[in-house]
């Protein structure tokens, strides 16, 4: 799948605190300066106090299989669990800059993604895990990452969110967990889009996201333009649909002039969408994925600034369960 990076790939299984364990001796003390240096990388933008403040507690309000896996983790690294939680919660307050789309070819689904973010060294890693009693997963994200914002299960399920602003609330009384936590349980939990859907309706968000999903069963797709407490589905009648960091089914408050610019999220979709319909009605035959990772790779669409850019992007025929994956 890495061709020669098989050091990337880890696999691990059994229980949620038996798969931290594993995950902590496995990488031991070079978790610890993954974590230094990811934070440290963004403490210019982020309140430390804060970060020191909020991680446990946050931790503590996962669910146990979670909290067992972050436990878990600690303990094998020999690393304090405080330490550990401060890694997630710093993204509770990041807005990333990511670009997707899915294309239907002859029946099949394709999906391509960019994720832009920071500190691109520390991305580039796949986590295979199977936890006891559920499905198990292939998760894109950092080494030592325990959620991830790009994933397939074993039931050909693939999921990935982009960013989206929020200027909602979760309703009252009601779960809610961040995005990223969201589709981590998704993919181990749902074995269709119903189920993605179901979960949604069960699920607040603590922030937006733009959830791509594609089911390589029967290749049918949607993406779902989710607020913390309500989302909506978008369906294509086109064979294709694109995404970026913006509501296409609810009025955006949040839009200004800032996102037409270049490689803002309105300049980035309709850049996409022009690519995709010049695509779309050519003559000649698609050459996939490369098309889609040319589309990616558009001057108009990836992101190389020295802060935010793309870390790793993504191509995938989950029908098959072929995967492409740069970084």
């Amino acid at each position: 799948m890495m061709n020669n990076h098989l050091d990337r790939i880890h696999h691990f299984k059994g229980s949620p605190r038996e798969i931290g364990f594993a995950a902590g001796r496995t990488l031991g003390a070079k978790l610890e300066q993954t974590i230094d240096h990811y934070i440290t990388s963004q403490q210019d933008s982020k309140d430390v106090e804060k970060l020191r403040a909020g991680a446990l507690p946050w931790l503590l309000s996962l669910s146990k299989r979670f909290q067992d896996e972050f436990e878990g983790m600690a303990e094998g690294a020999n690393i304090p669990l405080q330490r550990v939680a401060e890694m997630a919660y710093i993204e509770e307050c990041d807005a990333k800059q990511c670009s997707g789309v899915v294309y239907l070819q002859e029946d099949q689904a394709w999906v391509a993604r960019n994720n832009d973010f920071y500190v691109p060294e520390l991305w580039g890693y796949v986590t295979i895990r199977e936890v006891d009693g559920r499905i198990p997963t292939i998760n894109f994200d950092m080494e030592g990452g325990v959620f991830t914002p790009t994933g397939i299960n074993k039931e050909k399920l693939w999921l990935h969110y982009n960013f989206l602003p929020v200027w909602d609330v979760p309703a009252p009384n009601k779960l809610h967990v961040p995005p990223y936590v969201f589709l981590t349980e998704a993919l181990e939990l749902c074995h269709t889009i119903s189920d993605v859907e179901a979960l949604l309706n069960e699920t607040d968000r603590d922030g937006g996201m733009l959830l791509f999903a594609v089911d390589g069963k029967n290749n049918e797709f949607a993406l779902f333009d989710c607020l913390c407490s309500k989302y909506t589905r978008r369906e294509s009648s086109d064979g294709w649909i694109v995404g970026t960091n913006h509501y296409c089914t609810f009025e955006d408050l949040t839009l200004s002039d800032v996102d037409k610019e270049p490689l803002g999220t309105l300049s980035r979709f309709s850049r996409m969408e022009n690519l995709m319909q010049t695509l779309s009605a050519s003559q000649t035959p698609p050459n996939l994925p490369a098309d889609l990772i040319r589309i990616l790779a558009d001057d108009g669409i990836e992101r190389r600034d020295k802060e935010v850019m793309t870390v790793y992007s993504n191509g995938a025929l989950p029908s098959v369960g072929e995967i492409w994956y740069t970084f």
